[in-house]
Order: structure tokens, then C-alpha cells, then sequence
């Protein structure tokens, strides 16, 4: 590939990495690498919110999101997901609100929450002896023997209101489906 600015071509080495948005993803946690993983984790450090909801909302998200969830396993890095997750999961008031959409009630920040969390849970059951480490990373006990990954990470939104719980609960579910 040419730059724009010589007609030298770039070699992956020389490649600037690109800034990763909520937006984008999908579809850069489509082809992860090792140089690649780093600009991931900073999207969802800058705005994890804003990267839950698109993993949510966007068609396939899960697959990303687990996809991101096991890179982020495999090297090393479980206590920075862990902060991730713990960053996202922390304002109990923000996750128990409610918005009128639809004719409905959502909770649009427990569902994403949800969501991010299943993806997490699915990455995790597949990598076990990364537990400690997450846990480690999100300020929380590693969980019992034998405890349900899922059943573990949902009990930190046990001061839900119900039906954010339920919210949660039912995105937890769609984004640990492998």
C-alpha cells in the first residue's frame, strides 16, 4: 500500500494504527492482532458505554465482543477487562434508568451492561485460569468453586431495581450465546 504522502509502500510495521471508535468496532474486532488489540482496549476505555451499546444494538457485536473478550484473555491482559467491565458496571443509578421508547419502558444502559457482561462470560468460561486476574482487575472476589461464571459477574448489579435486573439479565443472556 502507497502512503499519501511518498510513494514508498508501508509494511505492517510502519503502519499507523488507526484510531478505534465505538462505530468501528465491529468491524476491527473482526481481524484482532497483537498491534491491533491495544486500539480496541482504548475504544473501550475511552467510551465503554458508547462501545456496549454498539456491540448491543449492531449486527454481529456478539461475535466481536467475544472475539475482543478472548484476545484480551489470551494476552494477558484479564485485569484490564476486568477494569473495563468494573467501569461499566459501577453507576448502579445510570443502570437503573429508565427511558419511554416505543410505547415501552427500556433500560438502555443495564441492557448494554448486560450484554458486555455475557460477552465476558462467554470469553471466560473458555479461559478459566484467567479468572483470577479479571477478578483481580475488577475489585471483585474470584467466584466460589463451581460457581456459574454468569451467576458470578451478575452479582455485582444485585442493587438493580427489578426490571433493570430483568433488563440486564436478558442481554447477560444474548451476549453469552457462543
Amino acid at each position: 500500500m502507497l502512503t499519501a504522502c511518498d510513494s514508498s509502500p508501508e509494511t505492517p510495521e510502519t503502519t499507523p494504527s488507526a484510531v478505534i471508535t465505538s462505530e468501528s468496532f465491529i468491524a476491527a474486532a473482526a481481524r484482532i492482532e497483537a498491534t491491533s488489540l491495544p486500539a480496541l482496549a482504548a475504544a473501550v476505555d475511552a467510551d465503554p458505554s458508547g462501545v456496549a451499546n454498539q456491540l448491543q444494538s449492531s449486527l454481529g457485536g456478539r461475535r466481536a465482543l467475544q472475539a475482543y473478550a478472548a484476545a484480551m484473555l489470551e494476552n494477558g491482559e484479564a485485569a484490564h477487562l476486568g477494569r473495563q467491565w468494573a467501569a461499566l458496571t459501577a453507576d448502579v443509578p445510570a443502570l437503573s434508568a429508565s427511558e419511554q421508547k416505543d410505547g415501552g419502558v427500556w433500560h438502555p444502559r443495564a441492557e448494554d451492561a448486560g450484554f458486555f457482561t455475557g460477552g465476558i462470560a462467554a470469553a471466560l468460561s473458555q479461559n478459566p485460569k484467567t479468572l483470577p486476574d479479571f477478578a483481580q482487575g475488577a475489585g471483585v472476589a474470584s467466584p466460589a468453586p463451581g460457581q456459574d461464571i454468569s451467576e458470578w459477574l451478575s452479582a455485582r448489579i444485585d442493587a438493580l431495581p427489578r426490571p433493570a435486573r430483568a433488563a440486564f439479565d436478558q442481554a447477560l443472556h444474548a451476549g453469552a450465546v457462543r
